[in-house]
């Protein structure tokens, strides 16, 4: 049977603090909102760890909150769940205070104005990668919103992150998403067509794919020809070796969303 390979890597995880009570249909309710985002359970991005707010944490400015976060050693960032989710479908991320390399670029008034913006739960998971990784800063999206640059201490941000214009389709990104995956003997086929490898950069000797009603029974759509090499051992996230038999080769093809995949995990300690 075709192997379909999680992530390898461990996936950023975000403490996300719920600043008021949600019945437990509300909670199903961020939750389904939050894993459609993060392309759960096939592609999943980040993961959340849902939990009670400190009680000093309630009605207290985010700023506070920051500070008592980095007081604890948790410098990273976190996502605050207020009543605007469920006025608006929106919560907040928070990163940190600005640099002064920040405030001498002009993209906050002073090292006081904390970075954070308010973003559609199903926003949040490509935003805060893109900001990890450096595609985009969160001024720059603050900008995209309306926030008034350099930003201030006491901001207010017109339009939350999600419903500006140019925002990432995320329903159509999902049907975007690359599966690594290992085939059997049986399961793929293999072309040395000339007029089929000119497509392709760097001229391979080979390409392949899963056959197409295997593709459908595992989850995999658009089974196009795709680079092509020998499968190999790998260790896995439990420290085992997933070992496969001779003639297994490793293909890329794409999820498909609609496919009944097994429900999301959520990680241990979230709610």
């Amino acid at each position: 049977m075709v192997y379909i390979w999680e992530n390898l890597l461990d996936n950023t995880k975000l403490n996300a603090y719920l600043m008021k009570d949600l019945s437990d249909g509300e909670l199903k309710s961020f939750k389904k909102k939050f894993e459609f985002g993060t392309m759960a359970p096939f592609a999943t991005m980040i993961e959340l760890i849902i939990q009670k707010a400190p009680e000093d944490y309630l009605d207290k400015p985010h700023a506070y909150i920051r500070r008592k976060e980095s007081e604890a050693g948790r410098t990273g960032p976190f996502v605050l769940i207020d009543e605007l989710f469920l006025l608006k479908g929106a919560i907040w991320y928070v990163e940190n205070f600005a640099s002064e390399d920040e405030v001498e670029d002009e993209m906050a008034e002073s090292t006081e104005v904390l970075s954070k913006i308010l973003t559609k739960v199903e926003n949040l998971p490509i935003a805060s990668i893109n900001y990890e990784i450096g595609n985009i800063s969160i001024w720059e999206d603050l900008d995209n919103c309306g926030v008034e640059m350099p930003v201030k201490e006491d901001f207010e941000q017109p339009v939350i992150l999600g419903d500006t214009e140019g925002d990432l389709n995320i329903p159509e990104y999902r049907y975007d998403q690359p599966a690594s995956l290992t085939a059997y003997p049986g399961e793929y086929e293999i072309s040395t067509d000339p007029e089929v490898l000119k497509d392709f950069s760097p001229l391979p000797e080979r390409v392949g794919r899963l056959k197409e009603d295997v593709g459908k029974e595992v989850g995999i759509r658009g089974t196009n020809w795709t680079f092509v090499s020998e499968s190999r051992s790998r260790e896995l996230k439990d420290g085992t070796m997933k070992e496969f038999p001779e003639g297994s080769v490793s293909l890329q093809h794409k999820y498909d969303p609609d496919f009944p995949w097994p429900a999301y995990k959520w990680p241990e300690g979230s709610l």
